[in-house]
């Protein structure tokens, strides 16, 4: 995919993605800390997303892959994407070989539970956000087939500036 559009913003301060598999149609979501901060990024950029336009991409290099996520719409004023480099993942593999050219987006809040008693190994609450948006544009790639003019060559050369 070659990139002819307006410069995107690359977003990848939020701590992973999470994956679920229950629902008609798999769920997948980028996690974060602060539920105010989701909500306002939804509400910025995500919110306004064509569902038609949004593309998702995984670019699997060793043992990591890219996460990109982003719109191609010209009909938003918030050109930002989401990137980020996770380590490979039986969560991961299940939902490549699992998914059916449509996923669900969403936010995750993955907090520590605040619990009374003590205990070495901490809790974590997952909660999703109720905001959703279908996703048809679902691809994987391998990172020494991209061109290095493509959006995703782009995003991730861009993410590697700020690690």
């Amino acid at each position: 995919m070659i990139d002819h559009g307006e410069p995107i913003t690359w977003y990848s301060t939020f701590i992973g993605v999470g994956y679920r598999y229950q629902d008609v149609y798999m769920n997948i979501f980028p996690l974060f800390e602060n539920k105010r901060d989701a909500f306002k990024l939804w509400k910025k950029a995500v919110n306004w997303w064509p569902d038609d336009r949004i593309m998702l991409t995984f670019v699997e290099e060793e043992t990591k892959y890219w996460f990109i996520l982003y719109c191609k719409s010209s009909e938003s004023d918030q050109n930002l994407g989401f990137v980020k480099s996770i380590p490979m993942s039986q969560n991961y593999q299940k939902f490549k070989h699992g998914v059916e050219k449509t996923a669900i987006l969403r936010f995750g809040i993955y907090k520590t539970k605040e619990s009374k008693a003590r205990s070495e190994d901490p809790d974590y609450d997952l909660e999703l956000l109720k905001k959703s948006k279908m996703i048809y544009n679902i691809l994987f790639q391998r990172y020494q087939d991209l061109s290095q003019y493509s959006i995703e060559y782009k995003s991730i050369k861009s993410s590697e500036l700020y690690v």
